[in-house]
C-alpha cells in the first residue's frame, strides 16, 4: 500500500475554548479533493474562472524569480502567491499579489511570472482566458520557480492550543479559517520515513490574507518549505474588535505524519 501523508492544522488562537467544525470536502489516498468547481461563464471582462468544462492553463516555461539583491541566509523563507489572467496567447497579464505587505520578493515574484509563459485554458478546445493563482516560493537561495495553484484541500475542525495568547487582546474575535491547505510531504521527508511537527505563524489582514509567514518551530527534511507553501493557501474571516475587522497573528502547527 502506498504510503500518503496527512497533517492536522491546529489554529493556536486566544479567546477560543472550542473547536470549529466546518462543512468541508474530503481528501482521498491520491490527496486533496479540489473545492467544487464554478461554471464555465465569463466575468464581465470575459476571463474565466477554473471549473467544469475548463481545460486549466500549464506553465510551460517558468522563469526563476530573483532574490533581492540584499537578501540573506537570515532572512525567514517567503512565499508570494499571485493572481493573474492567462490569455489565449499563453501570455500573463494582470499580475497581482494575492497576499501583499510590501515585501521585497513579491516584486521579483511578479517579474518572474511576467517573464513566464503558459499554454492557455480553454473551453471546448477553443483558447480562453483564464484567471488563476501562482505561488513563487523563495527558501534559503534555492530556485524560485513559479507553481500553478490549481487544487486546496480544506480541514474541518481546529483546536486551540492553551496559553498562547498570539497577541489576541480583550474584545477580539480570532480569526477564523474558512480555507486550508494540505502540504505536500517533501520527497526527503518520505524516503527517510521522516515524521514530525512544523509549527508555522502568519499575520492574518483585515481581508483574511495570511502574510509575513514565519517558521517558528522547524523541523527540516524539507517539510518547513512545504508548511511554508501550505499556509500561504489559508484564507480566512478576519479577525473582529467591536464589528470592525483587524489584523492578527496565528499560529499554525502542521503534523506531518505517514501511515
Amino acid at each position: 500500500m502506498q504510503k500518503t501523508a496527512s497533517f492536522l492544522a491546529l489554529l493556536v488562537l486566544a479567546a477560543a475554548t472550542t473547536s470549529a467544525q466546518q462543512e468541508l470536502p474530503q481528501s482521498t489516498d491520491q490527496g486533496p479533493i479540489a473545492t467544487k468547481p464554478s461554471a464555465p461563464t465569463p466575468d464581465k471582462d470575459g476571463v474565466f474562472s477554473l471549473g467544469d468544462g475548463i481545460t486549466p492553463p500549464e506553465l510551460t516555461n517558468a522563469v526563476a524569480a530573483a532574490y533581492p539583491p540584499d537578501a540573506t541566509e537570515a532572512d525567514h523563507p517567503h512565499v508570494s502567491v499571485l493572481s493573474l489572467v492567462v490569455g489565449i496567447d499563453g501570455v500573463p497579464i494582470n499580475v497581482q499579489v494575492v497576499n501583499p505587505h510590501g515585501s521585497p520578493f513579491d516584486e521579483f515574484a511578479i517579474a518572474a511570472v511576467q517573464q513566464s509563459r503558459f499554454q492557455p485554458g480553454s473551453l471546448n478546445g477553443k483558447p480562453v482566458p483564464v484567471l488563476v493563482h501562482v505561488r513563487v516560493p523563495f527558501f534559503h537561495f534555492t530556485s524560485a520557480v513559479p507553481r500553478l495553484m490549481l487544487r486546496y484541500a480544506q480541514i474541518g475542525s481546529f483546536r486551540p492550543r492553551p496559553n498562547d495568547l498570539n497577541g489576541i487582546g480583550s474584545g477580539v474575535t480570532p480569526p477564523k479559517a474558512i480555507v486550508t491547505a494540505m502540504p505536500e510531504y517533501s520527497e526527503q521527508a518520505r524516503r527517510q520515513k521522516i515524521q514530525g511537527v512544523v509549527v508555522v505563524s502568519m499575520l492574518v489582514t483585515e481581508e483574511g490574507l495570511p502574510t509575513d509567514i514565519r517558521v517558528e518551530r522547524s523541523f527540516g527534511y524539507g517539510l518547513d518549505e512545504k508548511a511554508l507553501e501550505a499556509a500561504a493557501k489559508y484564507r480566512f474571516k478576519p479577525a473582529m474588535r467591536d464589528g470592525n475587522p483587524v489584523s492578527q497573528r496565528i499560529t499554525v502547527e502542521m503534523n506531518f505524519r505517514l501511515y
